[in-house]
C-alpha cells in the first residue's frame, strides 16, 4: 500500500464512516428506535476510530496491528453489552465502503486486513484478566493502593506509600509493583466498563502527584556520565509510563531530561543536541501514532549532529507487535523500565 493510497483513505474517512453508519442502520432499522440519533452519532464516531486504526496499519503494512486493535475493541464492546456480531458486521461494512468509495484495487489490499481481524476475533480471550497477580511481592499493598484511589482517597494512598518507604521498601519496587501494576489494572477496569474515564484520570493524576513527592529519594544515585532524554511522541497525551522510565534511569545514575508528552519534533531535536543525549527514550501509547514515531526517527537519523544518538521505543503498540521497533528503525525496545535500563546500558557500552 502506497503512502498516497493511505492518504486517500484519510481524506475520505468521514465519507467512509457515514457509509458504514448508514449500512448499520439500514441493516437493522430498530437501532434508531433503541439508540436514537445519539446512537447514530456514536456509531459514526466509532467508525472514524476503526478507520484511523486501519489507516495506521496500512501505513506500517502490518495487518496484525489492525487485528489486535479489533480484538481489544471486541472486549471493550462486550463489557458494554454490545454483541460481537455488530463488530463483525462493522468489518464487512468497512470493506464494502472502501470498495465503493475507494475502488476495487484499494479494497483488494484492505481485504487481508479485515480477514486478519476476523481471524483474531476467533481467539478465545481470558475473562476477568487482572494485572494484580499472586507473584507480586506487594500484592496486598497494590490492592489497597488502588482501592484508595478508586475511592478518591489520595491522602490515604500517599500515606500508604510513605509507610512502605519507612519500612525500607525500595523505590524501584514501589514503582514496578504498585504504580505500574495499578495503572495497568486501571486500564483493564476501564476496558471492562467497571470504572469511568473520570476514575482513570483521577488515578493517573494522583499517582503522578505521589511520584513527585518521592524525588528526594530518586535524585541521589552516583552519576554514570550518561544522559537520557525521554518524552512521548508528538500528539500523545499519555506520559505516566515514560515518566516512570525516566525516574528509573535517574535512580541508576543517569542524567535525565524528561520532556513530557506531546513534544514537537523540531524542539525535541534541539533538546537532544543541547543536552548531549546518549539515548532517547520515546514512548508511544496509541497504535495510531506509530507512523509518527517512524517519521521522527528518520528525521533524527538524517540529522548529522545526532549521528551517535541511540533510540529506544516503548509502549503498548510495541508490546502487541514484538518486531515493530525494527520497522520504525529504533535501536532497541523495552517492555518495562528495568528492561529499558538494561538495554540502554548495552547500547552505550556501560
Amino acid at each position: 500500500m502506497t503512502v498516497l493510497n493511505v492518504q486517500l483513505l484519510t481524506e475520505k474517512t468521514s465519507e467512509l464512516a457515514n457509509h458504514v453508519t448508514r449500512s448499520h442502520f439500514e441493516r437493522d432499522p430498530g437501532l434508531l428506535k433503541r439508540y436514537g440519533e445519539s446512537g447514530k452519532l456514536r456509531c459514526y464516531e466509532d467508525a472514524i476510530y476503526h478507520l484511523n486504526f486501519l489507516a495506521e496499519a496500512l501505513t506500517m503494512d502490518i495487518p496484525d496491528m489492525y487485528a489486535s486493535y479489533i480484538l481489544w475493541a471486541a472486549a471493550m464492546l462486550k463489557s458494554r453489552n454490545i454483541p460481537e456480531s455488530d463488530l463483525h458486521h462493522n468489518l464487512d461494512f468497512v470493506q464494502q465502503a472502501i470498495h465503493e468509495i475507494l475502488g476495487p484495487e484499494f479494497s483488494a489490499v484492505t481485504m487481508r486486513y479485515v480477514a486478519a481481524a476476523k481471524e483474531k476475533l476467533k481467539e478465545k480471550t481470558e475473562e476477568n484478566v487482572t494485572y494484580i497477580t499472586d507473584d507480586n511481592p506487594l500484592k496486598k499493598e497494590v490492592e489497597t493502593y488502588l482501592e484508595y484511589l478508586l475511592q478518591g482517597k489520595r491522602q490515604e494512598a500517599t500515606l500508604l506509600i510513605a509507610k512502605l518507604i519507612q519500612k525500607g521498601v525500595a523505590i524501584k519496587d514501589i514503582y514496578e509493583f504498585i504504580f505500574q501494576v495499578s495503572q495497568y489494572e486501571v486500564g483493564q477496569l476501564w476496558q471492562c466498563n467497571k470504572i469511568t474515564v473520570a476514575h482513570e484520570h483521577y488515578c493517573t493524576a494522583a499517582t503522578q502527584q505521589i511520584m513527585s513527592g518521592l524525588y528526594q529519594h530518586i535524585f541521589s544515585a552516583k552519576r554514570k556520565g550518561k544522559t537520557l532524554v525521554a518524552c512521548s511522541i508528538s500528539g500523545e497525551l499519555h506520559e505516566l509510563g515514560i515518566r516512570m522510565v525516566t525516574d528509573f534511569f535517574e535512580m541508576e545514575g543517569w542524567d535525565t531530561y524528561y520532556l513530557g508528552a506531546n513534544m514537537p519534533d523540531n524542539q525535541l531535536q534541539e533538546a537532544l543536541k543541547e543536552y548531549r543525549a546518549d539515548v532517547l527514550a520515546l514512548s508511544v501509547t496509541l497504535p495510531t501514532q506509530v507512523s509518527k514515531a517512524k517519521t521522527l526517527i528518520k528525521k533524527i537519523r538524517d540529522n548529522r549532529d545526532l549521528a551517535s544518538l541511540k533510540i529506544m521505543v516503548g509502549g503498548y503498540p510495541f508490546l502487541a507487535n514484538p518486531d515493530l521497533w525494527q520497522r520504525v528503525a529504533a535501536d532497541g525496545f523495552a517492555q518495562n523500565a528495568n528492561q529499558a535500563i538494561f538495554k540502554a546500558n548495552e547500547l552505550v557500552n556501560l
